[in-house]
């Protein structure tokens, strides 16, 4: 089975998604810079597996799907197994009447397993709706009707470096270190920046 076709690793950035299944497990952290502070809630959903590739919008009865690059309503996965990790970020200006921050991400791997292809390096904003968004990171694949899934124990996986930004700065105000794998996605290390503080 050639692992590469096969494995994909996906992202949303337009509003807060809320998948079909609850969360496995969530994290909550809170920084501040001089001037923004930033609220990270991490849900964990393991092993996830579906029919088709279904998200709701927070707080709505709207309903969409979405293809293994990321977009929504087209060219969307039938099936998926796998795992999600669903970053949600508010991001408040510590002026009521400061410019909006924009924020952004550039992400790269690291290290890879060997069945797999290094994948490039990749920056986009992440779109904030009244100062909320959210990043969608799904590692699995779209399984073929009647084939064996590929076993959770040694199987493939990547690791990625993500930088994140809160523009005009031109330093990271956060890194973190991800491992995607298919029974989990989760984060390895997490550094704040220079002039970032982590509140307690």
């Amino acid at each position: 089975m050639d692992l590469s076709r096969r494995m994909l690793i996906c992202g949303a950035a337009a509003f807060s998604v809320k998948p079909a299944l609850p969360a496995t497990k969530q994290e909550l952290h809170r920084f501040r810079t001089a001037d923004i502070e930033v609220e990270m809630t991490i849900e964990f959903h393991d092993a996830y597996n579906s029919k088709g590739f279904w998200f709701a919008k927070e707080n709505s009865d709207r309903r969409f799907c979405m293809s293994a690059k990321g977009e929504a309503g087209r060219n969307c996965l039938t099936n998926f197994r796998g795992s999600l990790a669903i970053a949600k970020y508010a991001v408040r200006p510590g002026r009521r009447h400061g410019p909006a921050p924009i924020l952004r991400e550039y992400v790269k791997t690291i290290d890879h397993d060997a069945r797999l292809d290094i994948r490039p390096p990749f920056e986009r904003a992440i779109k904030l709706e009244k100062g909320v968004g959210s990043d969608l990171q799904a590692f699995g694949y779209d399984p073929p009707p009647g084939e064996e899934p590929l076993p959770e124990k040694h199987g493939p996986w990547y690791l990625f470096r993500q930088d994140l930004f809160l523009e005009p700065q031109r330093t990271p105000f956060l890194v973190m270190y991800w491992k995607h794998a298919l029974s989990s996605i989760r984060v390895l290390d997490l550094i704040p920046g220079d002039q970032t503080w982590e509140i307690k």
